[in-house]
């Protein structure tokens, strides 16, 4: 790959970021809760409500101060619930509640309506799309492994319809 190539990958995938963050960020502002935020209630709801702030930094990729720094306003609002490990004393366990999974539903069937998050996407053929999807997928792969695209790349939340 020559270094045009290199430069055009890596501004593509920035401005894509920002564009996306933008979105995001508003969806936040409308919900209260920060792009952030959502990842979070996210990750416990497709991983049984409960993880350890370690596997949140893992799947978020966060560092795992940020994971604490994030972790106080959900529990403060009543969407977490912070507990001793039972098996690991030194450790802590982030359990989601029926309030935080009662917002990120909110969140999800909000967006669900919006045709253009986080994109507008609606110019593309599906199968455009999908060669996208595949591509960056394999990407993701490579540099973050099987067990992360199996755990975040293709967890479902429970109960959500995906159709």
């Amino acid at each position: 790959m020559n270094l045009l190539q290199k430069q055009n990958i890596l501004l593509t995938v920035r401005a894509l970021y920002f564009c996306l963050d933008e979105h995001w960020a508003k969806l936040g502002r409308t919900f209260n809760l920060t792009p952030a935020q959502q990842h979070i209630l996210f990750l416990l709801s497709t991983n049984n409500g409960t993880l350890t702030p370690s596997q949140i930094s893992q799947l978020g990729c966060w560092h795992c101060s940020t994971v604490t720094r994030l972790l106080r306003p959900l529990e403060k609002k009543g969407y977490i619930t912070l507990s001793v490990h039972p098996l690991k004393p030194r450790s802590k366990r982030v359990t989601l509640t029926h309030d935080g999974t009662e917002a990120l539903k909110r969140v999800v069937e909000f967006v669900k309506k919006m045709d253009s998050f986080p994109f507008n996407l609606t110019h593309l053929p599906e199968k455009e799309l999908i060669q996208f999807l595949k591509t960056g997928q394999q990407i993701l792969t490579a540099h973050k492994g099987v067990e992360f695209k199996e755990k975040v790349l293709e967890a479902k939340m429970e109960g959500m319809d995906y159709a």
